[in-house]
């Protein structure tokens, strides 16, 4: 009988520290988004990463466990965000130089991502804790492959979709993110 009541104290103990975790990544997303809305938010939140290497495949889906405890995982998804060193990126202006015409569009950055992740992980409760760097490695081979050469003209059709619906449907919002341009 003993036996029976602790099994139950401690079902019930695990039923309700789960409990409480939900509702601590609920109110985490919530906070995160709500006033604190971001035209990436409503766009795609999974990528077909099954032409990636093995590794990034398997990074992939640890990221979308950690990363969207805080914030919806379409954030970084959808991120402006393009980290490339400056020789990466010298290279890139003479094969490609359209991709450095819109900030909003690709935001170009030797540690862009780098220090988005570790923002992320100085956060209290921020999850990631040692896949820091798989994260960050996963989301800057990403953001090449899905943002840049053959891919790039799908991207910016869609992050300039993406901006428009989010000025039509929140412009205060807008104009607070990018200074009222357009």
């Amino acid at each position: 009988m003993k036996k029976a009541v602790f099994t139950l104290a401690v079902a019930v103990a695990v039923l309700a520290i789960a409990q409480a975790a939900q509702r601590n990544r609920v109110q985490a997303q919530q906070s995160s988004t709500a006033g604190g809305l971001f035209p990436n938010d409503f766009g795609p939140a999974t990528i077909d990463v099954s032409s990636y290497p093995k590794e990034y495949q398997e990074t992939y889906k640890i990221f979308l466990f950690k990363c969207s405890v805080c914030h919806t995982i379409a954030r970084p998804i959808n991120s402006q965000f393009l980290e490339m060193s400056e020789t990466q990126q010298a290279e890139m202006k003479k094969t490609q130089p359209e991709i450095f015409k819109d900030p909003k569009v690709l935001q170009i950055d030797p540690r862009i991502w780098s220090r988005y992740v570790h923002r992320m992980m100085d956060k209290p409760g921020c999850p990631v804790g040692k896949d820091g760097k798989r994260i960050w490695q996963f989301l800057v081979y990403d953001s090449i492959a899905r943002k840049t050469g053959k891919n790039f003209p799908a991207w910016q059709k869609g992050r300039e979709k993406l901006l428009q619906d989010f000025k039509a449907q929140h412009p205060a919002r807008y104009k607070e993110l990018f200074n009222g341009t357009n």
